[in-house]
């Protein structure tokens, strides 16, 4: 069996859930070939996305796809790759599998989306995770939601969802279902909000992030850490070089920062959404979809 990953990581902690999936299916006896698409101009800011995913994407049976939950949504660049995947055949299975990272407030109607994405594509998704990492727009905040996510309990999630993925992908073909109606696990009045309120909605207006030039002391910090780019260095001085409507509000700029030069408005609509850190955090924080009982089989 050969596995495919694709990855959007701001923050690494998606990257290191991929990583980790990656690991379980090696110790698997699995071929797994990787692709991090974070900070790739081809898929963030190029016209032939689709292209570069043929070039790119190896012989699979499986695809694992996944991306952080902003604004109770998947990152719009993961969702944007999902509308430009090939058609499956020839050498790309139809089996997909989507997992999301979040920081254990709300990760509301991210997977749902995704497995809709999916059907639409013609293909099947078999199983989803959701894994609780570091909440990264709390690490200045008074309590810093789930510091040291992914651990232990998120490595054993996963390997439970790889021994899953392979059992499922081993079935006659003609049995697999798509299960993406078990991603909608989000309560009734959420997933309304929230199919109402789009993450750009949500975001648009603190989309303003700019640069304190007299503070900016030309580390090229922030060039280096942004995940779509929105930085450049001309002459030794640090510029906005996208349309602020590619900023995705990560904070990754705003905490690299040596000289604090970065202007970041959402940090006290963050603070007060997150509770100073001190959020209500989901019930079940990672899990795998569709939810099996302890003593039922899915082999």
């Amino acid at each position: 069996m050969r596995v495919s990953i694709l990855v959007f990581s701001p923050s690494g902690h998606t990257l290191k859930v991929a990583q980790l999936f990656k690991r379980e299916f090696q110790n698997n006896d699995t071929i797994v070939q990787l692709i991090d698409i974070t900070r790739n101009e081809n898929y963030l800011e190029g016209s032939n996305i689709k292209e570069y995913l043929e070039e790119e994407l190896d012989k699979h049976d499986i695809l694992l796809i996944g991306g952080p939950v902003y604004a109770g949504h998947v990152e719009k660049n993961i969702l944007n790759i999902l509308d430009h995947l090939p058609e499956p055949g020839g050498k790309y299975g139809d089996l997909v599998v989507p997992f999301v990272s979040y920081g254990g407030v709300h990760s509301s109607i991210a997977l749902e989306e995704m497995g809709k994405y999916i059907n639409k594509k013609k293909r099947k998704s078999i199983l989803g995770v959701k894994i609780a990492t570091k909440h990264t727009l709390t690490q200045t905040l008074s309590n810093i939601i789930n510091d040291g996510k992914p651990g232990k309990l998120e490595e054993e999630i996963i390997s439970k969802a790889v021994e899953r993925i392979i059992m499922t992908a081993n079935k006659d073909y003609n049995k697999i279902k798509d299960v993406g109606r078990s991603f909608s696990y989000s309560k009734l009045p959420e997933r309304i909000l929230f199919k109402l309120l789009s993450q750009e909605f949500i975001h648009k207006k603190y989309k303003t992030v700019s640069i304190d030039t007299k503070k900016c002391i030309g580390c090229k910090k922030c060039v280096s850490v942004c995940p779509v780019n929105m930085f450049a260095c001309s002459d030794n001085k640090i510029y906005i070089a996208r349309d602020s409507s590619n900023c995705i509000l990560c904070a990754e700029c705003y905490h690299s920062c040596p000289s604090s030069a970065i202007n970041y408005q959402y940090i006290e609509k963050a603070k007060e959404r997150l509770e100073d850190g001190y959020a209500k955090l989901e019930k079940e924080q990672s899990a795998i979809y569709p939810k099996i009982k302890e003593d039922e089989s899915w082999k």
